[in-house]
């Protein structure tokens, strides 16, 4: 169904609930939600070579509409997929059998998707553990030219180490997409710089990335957090015994004339000692427009959520109430993600296991979003229960096309991957995916802004925000169009995109349960076509 198009323009400004109004808009789901499904998820000959994967990341590789599957791990562990429902309409995915990604050495670590060439194939950056050697220890930067990927490494990105986190995002506000890269340790973060599709430049220190004590970034969490119109990350680490120093690097290239674009602000805004995580990620949990930081704990710590006040404040939102934030305390997960598994309106946690064991290993777990700060843990409940299998991180996609988000991750053992498919689209709530095409050079729109305004001019109203990124939090990446559960709305009054350069699209009267790309250049919108 198409939607009703509404004036492009300035927004009326936004009405935000704070903590205590956030409503459910459906009830809880009550019959569990995921299925596992089986080995014939994933189709190679030999089935299965080599099961020491470490995490894994969706992107529409062939720009056919559904979200195809890279596996990362050791040399013969790294398999790239397509995705078999369009067109055949098959539940699976199939093995790409040539081409330099399941040739390349080291280890796969990390990954991050996005068309840094502008033509319209998106392309993937994939980090590297240095305990591999040979040329991968440098990172492998994957161009798609369409049906196969080239291995430009050696002419553009040549950074030794061991990456933890990457992710594509325009640093210097010229439109192109550049590569941040945070590092283990010894070595320090890096940033990349884009002159042009086959040339960057490396550029760390002079944008203020290579702090003496900044290293091991375990988490990283990327967004416009202070609301200036470019990208501000957060980085966190972890040792076992104690909470060291994490960083805070706002974005200041907007008004910086000397082109330094990164300031560590943990200082002074009380952030450098917030927690031990593995991984962490800016979201907006109180639909206030600013985003509040989600970190998963690490080594028996726990994970928390901190309110952003406004101005890079932010408050430990345990404080806010009489009850923790989780009922579970202490953990060893590797991944923490957002997001509404259950399409009800707001903000769900899912934190993915750590790979080793030890004291505080555990399974998975889920907690679903009861509003005012609290959470219940429905992992057993919605079918995500078991033991610990291993594995770094996870991904989440619909990649059955139904209209819910599905689930799959790596064991890091001699155990296949999991796939765990979601029937909340039967639950009668209501769901928007929304797919952007920006201005080339940034044909995904990396670092756009989407806003959801439901139940307007009632006591229900609220506008959810969601950003268009690359990065997730630790290892992956989660597929690239973005997801709005919208509980029992049906239609959504208003959706309200602010494009990378700042210029805003809105329209207005938007049917629900809908596939949407919008294109920055055209006048009109299409359900899902390609780019």
């Amino acid at each position: 169904m198409k939607p009703i198009l509404g004036s492009c323009g300035i927004v009326r400004h936004l009405q935000v609930l704070g903590a205590a109004s956030l409503l459910l808009l459906a009830g809880p789901v009550t019959a569990a939600t995921f299925t596992e499904q089986g080995a014939s998820v994933l189709i190679e000959s030999p089935a299965s070579p080599n099961l020491d994967a470490i995490s894994c990341s969706f992107a529409d590789i062939d720009n056919d509409g559904d979200p195809d599957l890279l596996i990362q791990g050791a040399s013969t562990a790294r398999r790239m997929f397509l995705n078999n429902k369009i067109p055949n309409g098959i539940g699976s995915f199939t093995k790409i059998t040539t081409g330099p990604v399941n040739s390349a050495d080291g280890t796969g670590w990390s990954a991050c998707w996005g068309d840094y060439d502008s033509d319209g194939r998106i392309d993937v950056f994939e980090g590297q553990a240095n305990n591999g050697g040979g040329s991968a220890s440098s990172g492998d930067l994957y161009r798609n030219l369409g049906g196969s990927f080239s291995n430009v490494s050696a002419s553009t990105i040549n950074d030794p180490g061991f990456h933890q986190n990457v992710a594509w995002c325009d640093i210097d506000k010229d439109g192109d997409l550049d590569l941040l890269i945070g590092m283990e340790g010894p070595e320090l973060h890096q940033v990349y710089i884009q002159n042009n599709s086959t040339s960057f430049t490396q550029a760390g220190a002079t944008m203020g990335m290579q702090v003496p004590y900044g290293y091991k970034a375990y988490g990283m969490a990327i967004g416009d957090s202070d609301g200036d119109g470019d990208f501000d990350v957060y980085i966190s680490t972890c040792i076992s015994t104690q909470i060291i120093r994490n960083n805070f690097f706002r974005n200041d290239i907007s008004t910086n004339s000397v082109g330094r674009a990164f300031v560590d602000i943990a200082d002074s805004n009380g952030t450098q000692y917030m927690n031990n995580s593995y991984s962490c990620g800016f979201y907006d949990f109180d639909n206030d427009g600013d985003l509040d930081l989600l970190m998963a704990g690490a080594d028996g710590w726990a994970s928390k959520i901190f309110r952003n006040n406004g101005s890079n404040n932010f408050t430990d939102v345990d404080t806010l109430s009489t009850h923790p934030l989780l009922s579970n305390q202490g953990g060893d997960f590797n991944g923490a993600q957002a997001l509404d598994y259950d399409n009800d309106g707001d903000l769900d946690l899912y934190f993915h296991d750590h790979l080793s064991s030890g004291s505080f290993n555990q399974a998975r777990r889920l907690y679903r979003n009861d509003g005012n700060w609290q959470f219940t843990d429905v992992t057993v409940a919605e079918g995500l229960g078991g033991t610990n299998e291993g594995g770094y991180d996870s991904a989440w996609a619909d990649f059955d096309l139904d209209g819910d988000l599905d689930l799959a991750f790596p064991t890091g053992s001699t155990a296949p991957e999991r796939f765990f498919t979601s029937t909340v689209s039967t639950n009668g709530n209501k769901w928007l995916y929304v797919k952007l095409q920006g201005l080339s050079p940034n044909t995904r729109a990396i670092g756009a802004q989407i806003y959801v305004t439901i139940f307007k001019s009632t006591v229900n109203e609220k506008t959810l925000r969601r950003d268009c990124n690359t990065n997730a939090n630790a290892f992956h990446q989660d597929d690239l169009p973005v997801h709005f559960g919208l509980g029992s709305a049906t239609i959504v009054d208003e959706l309200k995109i602010v494009w990378p350069n700042g210029t805003q699209r809105i329209l207005t009267n938007v049917a629900v349960n809908q596939r949407l790309n919008v294109a920055q250049f055209a006048a009109s919108v299409d359900d899902w076509p390609l780019y």
